[in-house]
């Protein structure tokens, strides 16, 4: 059987499968996470700006609420800029493939999701079974492909995860989830330029372009529009452009695995920052410091340690840099402002970051993925050395955030929640979830005006 039909065939049962409630736990977690995350987002006004004069300019609509202006978009344009949320703060979570083939960010898709569930009305249930299977589908996709080696975006398989994620809400059948995975892949597959260079902040925008197109895709789909067969395993297919493993599904997922963000920053940086601010206690004069040597995984380097990070010229630039997360956080405790353009014109900033040096340490690359470790070398002007290290940053499976923490992370980034009751209302409900019949009271506060 075709890939495309074994995947429509299982994401319909997914879809339609009940959570234990070990599982609704997990789901209720993330999507509190995921929430603070766009919460945090919904900081950057000049971002917020461009949602306003996109929704506001050529071919606009009226269709769906844009989340931060307090007005509508078109059904295009909401799912774009909406999406784009979920990641812009960087404080999203991750899911690394046990076999060390891809990786993702689950919690891109709670976005899609609070979308489609203003959207059709949905219920407290029914987000959860959505969640679940987004993140499913995702880890599933990482599992199966490793884009990055061949210059595609990590998440170059998004358009077909959130396509059939969407396709489910609307209610495609099965036959026409096969047809929207054939659409999704003739709309292109993301390169990875957007990750190297001078990275822009278009790196905040992959996933929500494929968000767009997934939706493109479901509709062309229920219309009767046909594309052509083995998206995947043709002789143009998926499969001739992406490495990837034997079967699909296998192992399945274990979504216990999603390391979730304590800083706003990529996974990798996650580690180096946590000791970093362990060693900075231990300095009291940062202007003290001769050199620091950071030692990480082959992974971690590829990602952070770019000819570009040492002079990042964008918010996503800054937060991709292992250089410049370590050296904010040896300054001082990690906010999400350090890296808005104010913070990175900082002198003493600038002057750390040349003194920092990134190299790769074949040990810890083969201890990855099982650990994600990082080891720094402070050597002081006087001659004084200080050594730090960590197998893993807290939030990791290995080190994982309590529910407290989430939901401590959850106030800290719902800066525009009316007071702290409001706070420890919607964390109340998020944790009976399953019993909400409605969600105006987690989606109304992201239509607040925030500009």
């Amino acid at each position: 059987m075709q890939l495309d039909k074994i995947i429509a065939k299982r994401v319909v049962a997914l879809y339609r499968k009940r959570l234990d409630s070990e599982m609704q736990h997990i789901m209720k977690r993330n999507i509190m996470d995921s929430f603070a995350s766009i919460c945090g987002s919904l900081k950057d006004r000049e971002m917020l700006l461009n949602f306003d004069r996109l929704v506001s300019g050529v071919a606009s609509g009226s269709d769906l609420d844009v989340w931060g202006i307090q007005k509508r978009g078109s059904f295009t344009d909401t799912f774009f800029v909406n999406s784009i949320l979920a990641r812009r703060s960087d404080l999203l979570s991750t899911y690394l493939s046990p076999n060390n083939m891809g990786g993702v960010h689950p919690s891109d898709n709670v976005a899609i999701a609070l979308i489609l569930a203003d959207w059709r009305k949905m219920n407290g249930t029914q987000l959860l079974e959505a969640v679940h299977t987004m993140f499913y589908l995702s880890a599933a996709f990482s599992t199966y492909y490793n884009p990055e080696p061949a210059n595609y975006d990590h998440d170059a398989a998004a358009t077909f995860i959130t396509a059939l994620a969407i396709g489910c809400v609307l209610g495609c059948t099965e036959k026409q989830l096969v047809s929207v995975q054939r659409i999704a892949g003739m709309f292109g597959l993301d390169i990875n330029q957007a990750a190297v260079g001078q990275m822009t902040d278009w790196k905040h925008c992959t996933y929500a372009s494929c968000a767009l197109r997934g939706l493109q895709a479901v509709k062309l789909a229920m219309a009767g529009f046909q594309a052509p067969p083995e998206i995947y395993e043709g002789d143009a297919g998926v499969n001739q452009f992406f490495p990837h493993v034997k079967s699909f599904f296998e192992p399945p997922p274990d979504l216990r695995r999603i390391i979730f963000k304590r800083w706003p920053a990529l996974v990798f940086c996650q580690t180096p920052i946590d000791v970093s601010l362990d060693l900075s206690a231990k300095i009291p004069d940062k202007k003290a410091i001769e050199s620091v040597t950071v030692k990480t995984y082959e992974v971690a380097y590829r990602n952070g340690a770019l000819s570009s990070a040492q002079n990042p010229i964008s918010r996503a630039g800054r937060t991709h840099s292992i250089l410049y997360c370590v050296a904010t956080a040896l300054l001082k405790p990690v906010s999400y402002e350090d890296f808005d353009e104010s913070r990175a014109s900082d002198p003493d900033l600038i002057e750390l970051i040349k003194r920092i040096h990134v190299v790769h340490d074949p040990e810890l690359t083969k201890a990855y993925p099982a650990k994600s470790r990082c080891v720094i070398e402070i050597t002081l002007k006087d001659g004084t050395s200080i050594r730090g290290d960590k197998d893993y940053p807290k939030g990791d499976p290995g080190d994982p955030l309590s529910d407290h923490e989430i939901e401590e992370k959850l106030k800290t980034y719902f800066f525009f929640a009316a007071n702290d009751s409001e706070k420890r209302a919607i964390i109340e409900k998020l944790w009976k979830l399953e019993e909400q019949s409605k969600l105006d009271w987690l989606i109304s506060p992201l239509k607040r005006r925030l500009i």
